[in-house]
């Protein structure tokens, strides 16, 4: 008798099974991404062109669509939603210490221009770098404990979020395009923890966080009337807020000259002395390993006065110096710091191997 219950439950379980598979339908949540032409609408058909050229849908809102999952015991239809998640991140989701408000782009016009901005990112970037999906916005914002922050791009392990693209020029376009793609090289170079084991042991961890005079004690900057501990304030040029326009430095040097630092040319240098000293000055930088120095400001002084805080604050000055300059010029500015071009190929191997990305 036990085994006729047995064989009457397994039967049970079977059929129930099969209505079940009967009422689930056959539809990937990847059908979702696929963009239909509509050659009527001049949004949608430029939708429908960049996915064929380069097999990126493009969305203007998080709700990409619906999918009938099944027929619930109370005959009500059961749907999953996709959805493009700013909070979702490689290893699952944060834990909701970070919120954002998004706004959305709604203007025919403006979704016309969102669509040729998102075109002229994806002509100038490698395959590799390409996301799932890309979303267009109006704005966004981030919200956290540390306040409100405007957001123009959020990179995600599938999708791609650009914002404010109203407020972008037409000339400025490939160049703001050129600084996504490089901050997206940036993140997804992160995630190779095992090969970045080399390039954080390169440099001894105990110049890390050290204040410049520390490591060069008897090197003092040229200057008109007082004698300066040396650190890399030149360097100011390339990285701080006033990079691209003469530094105080390079004005003062011009204006008034150098009569203290007797080991180096005395009364007023032309921008030739100056980018020699930077040279020199970058050389200095360069023997322990590092492009620069610190990012962060530490108290009334900026980040110039010390070295990198540690390997992550390293890995990320690296990746944008690599990302500013082209590999040949690179190699051309560092050529004299041996360690500097150690640290340089490892990043190069993962960009250049896993990415796809020549530099």
């Amino acid at each position: 008798m036990k085994h006729y219950t047995l064989y009457l439950l397994l039967a049970l379980l079977i059929t129930a099974c099969q209505k079940e598979d009967g009422i689930t339908p056959n539809i990937g949540f990847e059908n979702l991404y696929v963009i239909q032409d509509d050659p009527t609408d001049s949004i949608q058909h430029k939708r429908y062109e960049i996915y064929q050229t380069y097999g990126v849908p493009i969305y203007f809102n998080d709700t990409i669509g619906k999918v009938f999952i099944k027929t619930d015991i109370n005959g009500d239809s059961v749907f999953h939603y996709e959805m493009l998640d700013l909070n979702w991140i490689f290893d699952g989701t944060n834990s909701g210490s970070v919120t954002y408000k998004v706004n959305r782009l709604y203007e025919p016009a403006l979704q016309m221009k969102a669509l040729h901005f998102a075109e002229i990112y994806l002509q100038n970037s490698q395959a590799a770098l390409h996301p799932y999906a890309m979303w267009l916005t109006k704005e966004c914002y981030q919200l956290s404990s540390s306040g409100v922050e405007k957001k123009e791009m959020i990179s995600r392990y599938r999708n791609l979020m650009v914002s404010w693209i109203e407020q972008m020029k037409e000339k400025d376009m490939l160049a703001k395009a050129t600084t996504y793609r490089n901050e997206v090289v940036k993140l997804k170079v992160q995630n190779y923890e095992d090969r970045l084991t080399a390039f954080n042991n390169a440099t001894d961890k105990k110049y890390y966080e050290q204040s410049w005079q520390s490591l060069y004690p008897n090197e003092i900057l040229p200057d008109f009337h007082q004698e300066i501990k040396w650190y890399p304030v030149i360097l100011e040029e390339d990285w701080g807020k006033g990079s691209k326009q003469d530094s105080t430095f390079r004005k003062d040097m011009k204006e008034y000259g150098n009569n203290v630092n007797k080991n180096l040319k005395i009364g007023k240098w032309t921008d030739e002395d100056v980018d020699e000293y930077k040279d020199y000055c970058r050389k200095l930088v360069g023997a322990y390993g590092f492009v620069t120095y610190e990012a962060k400001a530490r108290g009334a002084h900026s980040g110039s006065r010390w070295t990198p805080e540690n390997t992550e604050s390293d890995l990320n000055l690296y990746l944008e110096e690599m990302m500013k300059y082209p590999r040949k010029e690179f190699l051309a500015r560092w050529t004299g710091s041996p360690l500097v071009l150690k640290k340089y190929e490892i990043l190069y191997a993962i960009i250049r191997d896993e990415l796809g990305v020549e530099l």
